[in-house]
């Protein structure tokens, strides 16, 4: 208590920053479906700290991610860019190329002091993460201490005060500090006084703790007024299932269980409270803050959602989304998805076609009676994405990498890293 009130106290004393939009803090939350929240229509769980942040910022009641495992979700979101434009396909076999922007490239360009605290190994800085940043904060603890049956992440707690610490060191000058924390992710083990009934701990029991965890930042900003001087955004990188389309966690499937996730950013006395219905991407919340910060734009495939969150019309919509877990692990067939605000196509061996107005769950493939609907959309995605296929590495998977994914739930350390056929030819992951 004593070092979080000196971290506050010093904090607060700092000049306001020189550049017109102040500082920024990002905290991604892993595996955060968009109805886990109380802000969107969680009432099992209580979620205070984050849903009191909703209502005093700008929520997006419909923010779709892009890809559905840790890696590739969060480089969509730190460069604005689909994950055929920066490369970044699966949690193994790839690093972000060191020629893409991003948002720590940007704002360390324009003077802002960077750190990174990261929780769980997908975001190692072997991955290519790290550009742009000043710290980048992966230790997860003793390596000596893990193997491959224990997890290598770090509880939000642990990589929040250490965020504090550094804040604490930041020094006089605009600040990113980007937080991740992972505690949703399964398996769910929750610290003893979250978990809420008897028995095994749930994924709703993480979402408290980590409620709890980051109110912790959320609160100083709040009481001591930085919340004036200090954009904050908080984003889901990709949902989970829980048992939707028989799929327990995530990877396999592109459904919105595990595309839809909680948007939201708040800048008290800039960006008027309130709520925006039409549908938004990831990749659109950096150049967002590019704007806010720098009143510029930032290359990619993503657009600036600041108009929309001081009330403009909505233009057309759509998204991509994919998932290559099937092909890399199981030599089964990836998938694709495209969407515009009505309909969804998942691009499979059996074709998938879902009216969202109607059918939100996506529980009736209404492909074989909408054929040029289909075909149309089909096109769409193909153009989109330059009937790029995703090949994955060619060099097989290093065995520390292996071992650590599989920790995580992702991977056997023997699994496959190549393919052997056509995808289409490849069974299809329903």
């Amino acid at each position: 208590a004593v070092a979080g009130g000196a971290w506050w106290w010093r904090v607060q004393s700092r000049p306001l920053p020189r550049l017109a939009g102040g500082n920024v803090l990002l905290i991604t939350v892993d595996t955060l479906r968009a109805d886990a929240l109380g802000a969107y229509g969680n009432r099992r769980v209580e979620t205070p700290w984050l849903d009191k942040l909703a209502q005093a910022g700008v929520r997006f009641d419909r923010a779709y991610a892009h890809t559905v495992v840790t890696l590739p979700s969060h480089a969509n979101i730190l460069t604005g860019r689909y994950p055929f434009d920066h490369g970044v396909r699966e949690n193994s076999g790839f690093r972000l190329p060191s020629d893409v922007d991003t948002l720590a490239t940007r704002l360390k360009a324009q003077g802002y002091r960077t750190g990174a605290f990261v929780s769980a190994f997908p975001l190692d800085s072997r991955f290519g993460l790290t550009r742009g940043f000043d710290v980048y904060d992966d230790a997860y603890g003793d390596a000596e201490s893990h193997s491959a049956f224990l997890m290598q992440e770090r509880p939000a707690t642990e990589t929040v005060a250490r965020a504090a610490r550094w804040l604490a060191d930041a020094g006089n000058g605009p600040y990113f500090c980007w937080v991740h924390v992972y505690d949703p992710h399964f398996p769910y083990a929750p610290p003893e006084p979250f978990r809420l009934e008897a028995g095994a701990p749930t994924y709703d029991d993480e979402i408290a703790f980590v409620d709890r965890a980051i109110g912790s930042i959320l609160d100083g900003l709040t009481a001591l007024g930085l919340d004036r001087t200090t954009i904050v955004a908080i984003v889901g990188d990709h949902g989970e299932s829980l048992g939707e389309h028989d799929e327990a966690t995530h990877a396999m499937f592109v459904y919105d269980a595990v595309l839809r996730v909680p948007l939201m950013l708040r800048w008290s006395g800039h960006l008027a409270p309130t709520r925006v219905s039409r549908p938004v991407r990831t990749i659109d919340l950096a150049p967002s803050v590019v704007e806010l910060t720098e009143a510029s734009t930032m290359a990619g495939d993503g657009t600036s959602l600041v108009a929309a969150m001081r009330g403009a019309a909505a233009g057309p919509f759509s998204a991509y989304a994919e998932t290559y877990f099937p092909l890399y692990y199981m030599d089964w067939a990836p998938l694709r998805a495209i969407r515009d605000e009505r309909w969804k196509l998942i691009d499979a061996p059996e074709v998938e076609l879902y009216d969202l107005a109607s059918d939100p769950g996506e529980t009736r493939n209404v492909a074989a009676s909408e054929p040029s609907r289909t075909a149309a959309l089909k096109r769409v995605l193909d153009e989109l994405a330059r009937a790029e296929t995703g090949a994955p590495p060619t060099a097989a998977m290093d065995r520390d990498v292996a071992e650590k994914l599989a920790a995580l739930g992702y991977v056997s350390p023997g699994a496959p890293t190549t393919a052997s056929a056509p995808s289409a030819t490849k069974p299809d992951p329903k």
